[in-house]
């Protein structure tokens, strides 16, 4: 499987390639109008098909005026049924619009800051019912769908509780996420690489990135300035980083499963970005 790819956020497709990576990942993204990402985007995806070069898509890349929050929210879980309707016809509508392109999966956000505990019996049924559904609709738009784990649901976190909820799904799929992975093992105090070895199991997929310091999302001072840091082979946790990234890379390199490096640029910079990328994909020459 040509496994190493990322998304196209700060780099096109040829500068993807000229990189040595081997798939590449399509998402909106931040920082540019609406309409110039979608642009974008549906060229890549083009270029892409035409190319046969692997991809994935992150859901969504349609957005509609009726569509209120940011369009990365996901509300499946929400208490609200309004709510929960509105994810579902939004997932909806952006699997129509794109019948007629291949990725080799799609992505959604299954996340939801939910803090405050529910009835644990209603929140499985809800649970089951979502997975239900979201799985008929993957069924019939006949697309792999990945849910991106996430720790900030505080009513389904534990890894345990993800892989047996998820797995009997014939057409869902784990995404693992080092970085939300990471943070969820502060927020509820587990080990970072003991929940990476039992999720990287049960994962179809990862994506890639890292941060600096032991504070998680809004409390973190590098998530709130710099986002995704670009993974380094060199970067260590005795440096202040999240994670020795050769660690991560040993474990999740031994599975035949695409990994996707999700950076922004504005921790030390282009290069430091590129350099980054680098590294990661002369890991997998030197393997």
């Amino acid at each position: 499987m040509k496994r190493l790819g990322i998304n196209t956020v700060h780099l096109d497709m040829n500068e993807i390639m000229d990189l040595g990576l081997n798939r590449v990942e399509f998402v909106l993204g931040r920082g540019k109008s609406y309409e110039v990402m979608h642009r974008e985007v549906m060229e890549g995806i083009k270029e892409a098909e035409m190319l046969k070069f692997p991809y994935s898509i992150h859901l969504p890349l349609f957005t509609f005026e009726w569509y209120e929050d940011d369009y990365l929210s996901a509300f499946y879980l929400d208490p609200d049924k309004e709510k929960r309707e509105l994810s579902f016809k939004f997932l909806e509508e952006n699997l129509i619009c794109l019948k007629k392109f291949h990725p080799e999966y799609c992505i959604i956000h299954f996340q939801g800051v939910y803090k405050f505990s529910r009835d644990e019996e209603e929140f499985k049924k809800l649970l089951n019912s979502t997975l239900i559904r979201l799985n008929e609709l993957s069924i019939k738009y006949e697309i792999k769908l990945l849910l991106e784990y996430f720790g900030s649901n505080y009513m389904f976190y534990k890894i345990d509780d993800w892989i047996k909820f998820i797995d009997p799904y014939s057409n869902l799929g784990i995404l693992c996420d080092t970085g939300h992975l990471y943070f969820s093992s502060i927020m509820h105090e587990f080990d970072f690489f003991e929940g990476l070895k039992k999720l990287s199991e049960s994962s179809y997929a990862f994506h890639l990135w890292t941060t600096k310091g032991d504070k998680a999302y809004s409390d973190s001072e590098y998530y709130i300035e710099y986002h995704h840091i670009a993974a380094n082979m060199a970067q260590k946790k005795i440096d202040g980083f999240a994670f020795d990234v050769k660690k991560v890379m040993d474990i999740i390199s031994q599975y035949n499963r695409p990994i996707i490096i999700e950076a922004s640029e504005k921790y030390h910079g282009r290069k430091y970005f590129l350099e980054g990328i680098k590294s990661i994909a002369e890991y997998f020459v030197k393997k």
